[in-house]
């Protein structure tokens, strides 16, 4: 089943989860990402971040991020890791 932005909000594990390893992405190691569930690599956020890592356009890494953390996501995750 795919996790709406919802529903990883909702559960804090996968959030962090799939934000780590979005924040990992953002720094050029994909590493993390590579590792994730099926189920977060196929959620809305999962969704994005896929587009960006086949097209390498910043645009989706932008986006993914506002909706993980909101307007400053490059501040609020970099707290957070």
């Amino acid at each position: 089943m795919k996790e709406s932005l919802d529903q990883l909000i909702d559960n804090r594990e996968d959030w962090r989860t799939i934000a780590f390893a979005f924040y990992s992405l953002v720094h050029n190691d994909p590493s993390d990402w590579g590792k994730l569930s099926d189920e977060l690599k196929n959620s809305e956020i999962g969704n994005i971040c896929q587009k960006y890592i086949d097209t390498k356009d910043a645009q989706y890494l932008m986006e993914a991020g506002k909706m993980l953390a909101g307007k400053n996501w490059y501040t609020a995750l970099g707290r957070a890791f």
